[in-house]
């Protein structure tokens, strides 16, 4: 007779297609939940992207500016160019093990993973300069990098988080001062309410300092906070920063370090023009002695 439908041949078919059917179902549900990871750890992690996440807000970029050494810089989005040279900075201070809390270098779809999952943007040179140690640093090279990002998901996704590098040899120019007070402007105008950053080492002075300095608020102490490269045997407080950036008046925006250059400017032009303007006024007053002098005789 003719086997029926459901018969044992049918059976064993499908007891081989099953596992392999389950196998394939598990792996989607995998992938979905490692997605969903990502976006609720939205501080750490993320989709790749390019660091372009809603730019389009930001009708004025890119922002000029001057550094306190007088070189023109601009704060831009990263170029599709930049993503590797800004991969290899971030895994150049992941080696230095002082500053941020990964351990293992990242490959390029991981740091747009990280970096690049929303708004990214580089401190660019506009012209050719030097660097701390005056060696010749042509235009286009990149001084700083930072990003902008939900540091939690969903309904708290209104604050953000940044993370900020300057290139070393570019230290002590005031790239960080202005990459901080471009990121208050930035972030309100992406329409984030605040900004909180969850570990600022405390043996980061330099990052503690400018937090301070730009009006962040310090509202905890993370006790042993990190494993940090040179102090073995011992675990490094860590302190959390906060602002309202619905209190920041960005419509009055001026780079910090452009106005310290209005002033250093002004001052060499009085340098340079004083000793003029004191031989004149010299020569003034001789003239009107003389004059003086010959009406009375």
């Amino acid at each position: 007779s003719e086997p029926l439908a459901g018969s044992d041949a049918d059976a064993r078919g499908a007891c081989v297609e099953r596992p392999a059917l389950a196998g394939r179902a598990q792996d989607h549900h995998h992938q979905q939940q490692q997605q969903q990871l990502k976006r609720m750890a939205s501080c750490y992690g993320g989709t790749p992207g390019r660091g372009t996440r809603g730019l389009d807000a930001l009708d004025y970029l890119n922002i000029a500016a001057t550094l306190k050494n007088s070189r023109r810089v601009e704060v831009g989005p990263f170029q599709e160019a930049e993503h590797e040279p800004g991969r290899l900075l971030l895994n150049e201070i992941l080696a230095e093990g002082l500053a941020w809390p990964f351990v293992e270098p990242q490959d390029l779809q991981q740091f747009r993973g990280y970096f690049l999952s929303h708004a990214a943007f580089v401190v660019r040179a506009l012209e050719p300069g030097v660097d701390a140690d005056g060696r010749p640093s042509p235009a286009g090279d990149i001084l700083g990098m930072f990003y902008i990002k939900p540091n939690f998901p969903g309904r708290c996704d209104h604050i953000c988080n940044g993370g900020f590098i300057t290139v070393r040899r570019f230290r002590r120019a005031g790239v960080a001062v202005l990459m901080g007070t471009c990121f208050l402007r930035l972030a309100k105008d992406l329409g984030y309410k605040a900004a909180y950053f969850n570990l600022v080492f405390k043996t980061n002075t330099a990052s503690i300092g400018l937090w301070e300095r730009l009006g962040f608020t310090r509202l905890a102490t993370v006790p042993s906070a990190a494993r940090l490269k040179g102090y073995e045997g011992e675990l490094i407080d860590a302190y959390q920063y906060w602002i309202d950036l619905t209190k920041h008046d960005h419509t009055s925006y001026k780079p910090r370090s452009s106005l310290h250059m209005l002033s250093i400017r002004a001052a060499r032009q009085y340098c340079v023009f004083a000793p003029y303007g004191l031989a004149l006024a010299l020569a003034t007053a001789a003239a009107l002695g003389l004059h003086r002098r010959r009406s009375r005789t």
